[in-house]
């Protein structure tokens, strides 16, 4: 599981059968204080997070798989919540 935030949208006009009409979204990893780590993946999104979100992601491939109705998918990491935002974040 991992703790990241959402910098932008991957697009693809090829892609796996099973990826079709699955939203791309381009994630950055978050360290324990929140600050991006500089790396950088994709993630499957069916959680509708947008730009500058907080998600947290898994890696295992499951979620897709279950998701896309697909063994055989190629995605590997699935956002699974969009987190509210912290007192923190709600101060700056």
């Amino acid at each position: 599981m991992l703790d990241a935030r959402v910098i932008g949208f991957g697009h693809s006009t090829v892609k796996h059968p099973s990826m079709k009409g699955v939203r791309l979204a381009l994630c950055e990893g978050l360290t324990d204080t929140g600050q991006g780590d500089g790396k950088v993946f994709l993630a499957a999104d069916w959680q509708g997070a947008g730009v500058g979100q907080r998600v947290f992601v898994t890696t295992d491939g499951e979620a897709a798989s279950v998701k896309t109705g697909s063994a055989n998918t190629p995605l590997r990491n699935t956002i699974l919540g969009i987190c509210d935002e912290t007192e923190e974040e709600e101060a700056r």
